[in-house]
């Protein structure tokens, strides 16, 4: 039989525990743990030994001998010892595996009680195998023409899955796992990580000196100096953390990301309904948090600097929809002061020079450092204009997403085109910006 012939002569060239042998024979035989296999076959291997030693005494002693002198298994030893034949058997490890099979339940507990830690519904096990000991099974099984195999990070992970799911009671989700059990049984080292849990809502800025995301110094990058009286921050506080802090620490997270729908410069509100956003916590404990009583208490901590509504459960996936998609459209409100007087007539001149027209914007100076150096074609949807003084006014702005309002205002040196400046023939600085909405093509 084609198996047992190949299977004693791996054994004959290597030592092998009962799951490395098996493994050479994964695809055959349904239902059975490779360890079973490779007990089977080494079992029906020794019966065919002791035939041969009734038989042929010289070649059933050589068969025997073979199957034990690695010491890794028992019925040889035994039926050796019972028909008398001397065999000096030295414990070997595993030519393949090392012994680590040997070891799954330790590895199975180890993780278990590291998992314990953790708020988690499914897991998956990752298995890190050095190259060499993959190379050394692939060359093993072309050298013996074996075609029936899987590997060996298979089947660590199917074994150690198998392991925890017992001891958990939790499931193994391939797509989606909650904690990843990482495991290197060649050098005993265990890890997990631990995906993030993302919350989505909305925010308003109430202030106008407050960044979105946390700014570093950008003299000492964040170790400290004189520039920032060895805070290593230029602002202290920011929208992120205002709303990232209290949902860390009760989530029990180390870390957290802002990804908001867009972004206002420091001296720019968001009211209205405020910027759609998504919250991530960072390698988080608990992920069934009370949202509710978290609204209350990050509203509290930013209490007329940072408000949010709507916190719900979310997604990475509704991150990448945030940065792929982007603002739909945004509405703003801005006091536009001019260079000398301008009257009603002229503002009105406005709406017809800029609804529904293309608006050329080659990045601003002010973001030059930080955005691609390109054109973008923008339109305006509406614009409703209200005089104020003789040399000031208030716009309403219906526009597309993505437009610089400031630039769309003062022409940035004819870097936006055409511009309220150019068409007014006049100076003219957005002094006060307004966030009223920002639509992302939500499903009402």
């Amino acid at each position: 039989m084609i198996i047992l012939e190949r299977a004693k002569s791996l054994l004959e060239d290597f030592s092998l525990c009962d799951h490395c042998l098996g493994r050479q024979f994964a695809l055959l035989g349904h239902g059975l743990g490779n360890g079973q296999r490779g007990h089977a076959i080494r079992l029906l291997l020794v019966i065919e030994a002791d035939r041969q030693l009734k038989e042929d005494e010289k070649a059933g002693k050589q068969a025997l001998i073979a199957l034990a002198k690695d010491g890794l298994s028992d019925i040889a030893k035994k039926t050796t010892t019972a028909r008398g034949v001397e065999v000096k058997t030295e414990k070997k490890e595993c030519d393949l595996c090392k012994g680590a099979f040997a070891d799954l339940d330790r590895y199975a507990e180890m993780a278990s009680k590291r998992m314990a830690a953790y708020e988690y519904e499914s897991f998956v096990v990752g298995i890190h195998v050095p190259p060499e000991v993959e190379e050394h099974e692939d060359e093993l099984r072309a050298r013996y023409e074996l075609k029936w195999g899987e590997s060996i990070r298979n089947e660590f992970s199917r074994e150690i899955g198998k392991r925890l799911q017992a001891a958990t009671g939790k499931t193994v989700d391939l797509q989606h796992p909650q904690l990843l059990v990482m495991l290197d049984p060649f050098n005993d080292e265990l890890y997990l990580e631990v995906s993030s849990i993302y919350l989505s809502g909305r925010y308003r800025k109430l202030t106008r000196v407050l960044p979105q995301s946390r700014w570093l110094c950008s003299s000492c990058q964040g170790h400290g100096c004189d520039s920032c009286k060895g805070t290593g921050r230029l602002y202290q506080e920011s929208v992120e953390e205002f709303i990232g802090n209290p949902a860390m620490i009760v989530a029990e997270g180390v870390g957290f990301h802002l990804h908001a729908a867009g972004r206002e410069d420091i001296d720019v509100r968001t009211l209205g309904t405020g910027r759609p956003f998504v919250l991530e916590v960072v390698q988080p404990k608990r992920r069934t948090l009370d949202l509710q009583e978290l609204t209350k208490q990050i509203n509290m901590l930013a209490s007329e600097k940072v408000e949010i509504t709507c916190l719900k459960p979310s997604s990475k996936e509704e991150v990448r929809r945030l940065k792929s998609e982007g603002q739909k459209e945004k509405t703003y409100r801005a006091i536009v002061e001019f260079g000398r007087e301008v009257d009603g007539s002229q503002l009105e001149k406005l709406k017809e020079a800029f609804v529904g027209q293309p608006l050329n914007q080659l990045t601003p100076t002010r973001v030059m450092h930080r955005r691609a150096l390109r054109t973008r074609k923008k339109y305006i949807y509406e614009l409703e204009t209200r005089r104020l003084q003789p040399d000031s006014a208030e716009f309403l702005i219906r526009c597309q997403g993505g437009l610089y309002v400031k630039e769309f205002i003062s022409g940035d040196g004819g870097r936006t085109k055409p511009s309220v400046a150019e068409i007014l023939g006049v100076p003219a600085q957005c002094i006060e910006l307004d966030v009223l909405n920002v639509d992302i093509g939500e499903k009402k």
